[in-house]
């Protein structure tokens, strides 16, 4: 509790719009990169709403073949995956850093995904992150890489997804935003 109270940041995650239940159910999934070596088979899963799920696992077990397999980022090899209508999906990924534009800045990054919104309201939305002043209209190349990692959670808390997922996101978050992502997931 002290630590949390001493806590510079914090944010939560915005309810989700609609929840379909299940979100997500995979039935007999192989996957992986190549058809003749899969890494995951005989997946069968029902994902509901309101679950929370961790996956622990020695590394090249898996783990993020799943997550993008779910996100669908790699499609399966075999079986089938049915999403819920509705289904929005947030997917911090590993290397999710790599995917900003470091030419642009934080509110070009907003702005992209919410181009209807008033530039106050994706400000405001930004300084809840502590992004504040010039740092919203800044390019992001100087930006430490942890708050590069901020803006990429932040890009996802903004889209308001009933179904996160997140891989190894605090490996490039600093100490006050993995607590603060501790306290949202919690939450």
């Amino acid at each position: 509790a002290p630590i949390h109270a001493s806590a510079a940041f914090g944010f939560e995650f915005r309810e989700p719009e609609r929840a379909p239940n299940p979100l997500l159910v995979l039935e007999a999934i192989r996957a992986g990169y190549h058809a003749d070596a899969p890494i995951l088979s005989h997946l069968d899963l029902n994902l509901q709403s309101g679950s929370r799920i961790g996956l622990l696992g020695v590394n090249g077990a898996g783990k993020s073949t799943f997550i993008k397999t779910l996100a669908g980022e790699l499609a399966p090899l075999e079986g089938k995956i049915t999403a819920g209508q509705g289904l929005n999906i947030g997917y911090f990924a590993q290397h999710q850093v790599d995917r900003l534009r470091h030419d642009q800045s934080a509110l070009w990054h907003l702005q992209q995904i919410a181009p209807s919104e008033r530039e106050q309201d994706l400000r405001s939305f930004l300084g809840s992150f502590n992004f504040a002043g010039e740092m919203t209209t800044q390019a992001i190349a100087p930006f430490s890489g942890g708050e590069k990692a901020r803006l990429a959670l932040a890009l996802i808390v903004w889209q308001r997804p009933n179904l996160l997922l997140l891989d190894e996101p605090t490996n490039h978050l600093d100490l006050e935003t993995r607590e603060a992502l501790t306290v949202a997931l919690a939450q």
